[in-house]
């Protein structure tokens, strides 16, 4: 994986501004999202690895965007960052498909975490796909 690119659709400006400087000088590529439709359309360009999606955007719920996002690109992790702790509410967002349930406050050292986790399933994910030794696999040569 070349860049480590995260989206994160964070109602509030101030919190989302401070993720994004976070994990921006840790070494990642960061986009920020306020929008529903904004959200949707940088996870169809394809190019992200990892949704940090604020539990309500818009008044639409986490756990009614999440299938969505999956339907569109099933390997992108999302990590929702929730301020409701009902088991109904964990319920739904784990069979939609969600990586991790952080809450609020956020803890930036948890959000790290969770990154990094979500960044070595990707990694793994794409080892299965290539092979135990993908250095192995003949390839063609460009001429």
């Amino acid at each position: 994986m070349k860049s480590k690119t995260i989206l994160i659709a964070y109602q509030d400006d101030l919190w989302g501004k401070s993720l994004s400087s976070f994990l921006h000088s840790i070494g990642y590529k960061v986009k920020m999202a306020k929008m529903v439709s904004e959200v949707i359309r940088k996870v169809r360009k394809g190019n992200l690895h990892v949704v940090l999606l604020d539990d309500e955007i818009e008044g639409v719920k986490a756990y009614d965007l999440v299938p969505l996002f999956k339907k569109i690109d099933d390997k992108v992790q999302i990590i929702v960052i929730s301020s409701e702790v009902s088991l109904g509410l964990v319920k739904r967002l784990r069979g939609a498909g969600i990586f991790y349930q952080a809450m609020k406050p956020v803890d930036p050292g948890e959000i790290k975490s969770a990154v990094e986790c979500a960044f070595e399933k990707i990694d793994r994910e794409n080892l299965k796909k290539e092979g135990f030794f993908p250095f192995l696999i003949p390839r063609r040569v460009p001429a």
